[in-house]
Parts: structure tokens; C-alpha cells; sequence
């Protein structure tokens, strides 16, 4: 049997942004609607007519499959509480295989991590980006970064060299993997499948260091590089 990855892809993502709220809708939608459908047609059948267990059956199934739902969509509307009480949400971003001469800024906590290369090898280094807030994030939800190539000749002193904006899209996510693709006129970030990649690109303490910070300081110009 073929499994389409980007259904079940689609479906993991949604369960991570939504969590029981994705479970409580769906065992209403799905386990109660059959268990009503199966009680419904029991007791309107005429030939054969159904028999008194049959009738109790079908309607413990029914009534248990409310009972249940109610019980899971009030831990959903639990969950959500606990999840808004937590305060801080958090959203880390990867941008891969970045040349020595091009960059990438934004008004996030980030850090730079050089790539290990063997001797005569290309040398690229990684972009880290910790994105903090007090509210959840949206899907569909984007978030902008400014893609900088140094030139190939020498600047003058005092040269202006002009970024690119480029952005990406919230997909449910608590990380996501980018690669730059394209020039300076026209880069763009694409979501990698580079499966070698960590979870989490920051630590437990590196996230706990930067709330702080976070929460009693305005975000500086282009972000603020890890200490």
C-alpha cells in the first residue's frame, strides 16, 4: 500500500499545533457520528427486527461514545488552558549550508554555528534563530529575514551593502530546517529534508538563558548573538 508522506506529514503537523483538541474533534467526528449511525440503524430496521441486545448494545455504544467525547474535548479545553499559562511559546528555525560570504539577520536571538569541513573543502556555516513570544503562534503565521552576500571585491569604507528580505511560513512546527536557494536578486527560503539535522537546535538551558532576556529586554537591531 502507498502512503502519501505529505498527508501524513500534513496530519503530523496538526496534531503537534493543535494536540487534543485535533484528537477530541476527530473521535467526535469519526467514533460518535458511527456509533449513532449503527444505533440509528438498529433500531430502524424492520427485517430482521433487532433483538433486545442488540438494541442495548448499540445504545451503550452510542451513549458511551458521547460520555467520552465530552470527557476529551473538556481535557482539550484543559490543555489549552495549561498550554496558555505557560507564558512563553517558542519557535526555532535552521538555515543550512550558508557560504562564508552570505548571511542571514533578523530581530530573533540567533547563533552561527561553523560546518566541520576537511581540508580543501567548501566551508559553510549554519544559521540558529530562537524565536520567544508570550502568544501562540499562528499557522499560516510568517516570519522575515534579511539575506545578506558580501561582494567578491573589497568595499570602500562606507559602502551600503543592501539586503534581500526573505520569509518563511509557520506550518505547526516547534522547529523547521531552511536552505537558501537562488542569488541575491532572487533568494528564497525552502524548508530542507535534511534528515540529519536535530530536533531542537537549542538547548533546555539555552532557552531557559534567553527568556529572561527576553521578557526585560526590546528585541535589539538584528537580533542579539548568542553570548
Amino acid at each position: 500500500m502507498n502512503v502519501d508522506l505529505s498527508t501524513v506529514e500534513a496530519i503530523t503537523r496538526l496534531a503537534e499545533q493543535f494536540g487534543p483538541f485535533l484528537f477530541a474533534v476527530l473521535f467526535i467526528l469519526v467514533v460518535t457520528r458511527t456509533a449513532h449511525t449503527y444505533y440509528s440503524d438498529c433500531m430502524t430496521r424492520k427485517d430482521p427486527p433487532p433483538s433486545e441486545l442488540e438494541q442495548k448494545t448499540y445504545r451503550l455504544y452510542f451513549v458511551s461514545s458521547v460520555c467520552v467525547g465530552i470527557a476529551v474535548m473538556t481535557l482539550s479545553i484543559g490543555w489549552w488552558f495549561y498550554v496558555q499559562s505557560k507564558g512563553n511559546h517558542v519557535y526555532q528555525v535552521a538555515i543550512l549550508g550558508l557560504d562564508p560570504d552570505e548571511t542571514v539577520l533578523a530581530d530573533y536571538y540567533f547563533k552561527q554555528v561553523q560546518r566541520p569541513t576537511v581540508p580543501g573543502g567548501k566551508a559553510e556555516h549554519d544559521m540558529y534563530f530562537l524565536i520567544v513570544r508570550d502568544q501562540p503562534f499562528r499557522m499560516g503565521e510568517r516570519f522575515e529575514f534579511e539575506y545578506f552576500k558580501l561582494p567578491s571585491a573589497p568595499a570602500s569604507v562606507g559602502a551600503e551593502i543592501s539586503g534581500r528580505t526573505v520569509e518563511i511560513k509557520y506550518g505547526g512546527s516547534r522547529s523547521d530546517t531552511y536552505r537558501l536557494i537562488g542569488g541575491p536578486a532572487d533568494a528564497r527560503l525552502e524548508v530542507s529534508q535534511d534528515e540529519t539535522r536535530p530536533a531542537e537546535f537549542f538547548t533546555a538551558k539555552e532557552i531557559q538563558t534567553v527568556l529572561p532576556a527576553y521578557a526585560s529586554a526590546d528585541a535589539p537591531s538584528w537580533g542579539r548573538a548568542w553570548p
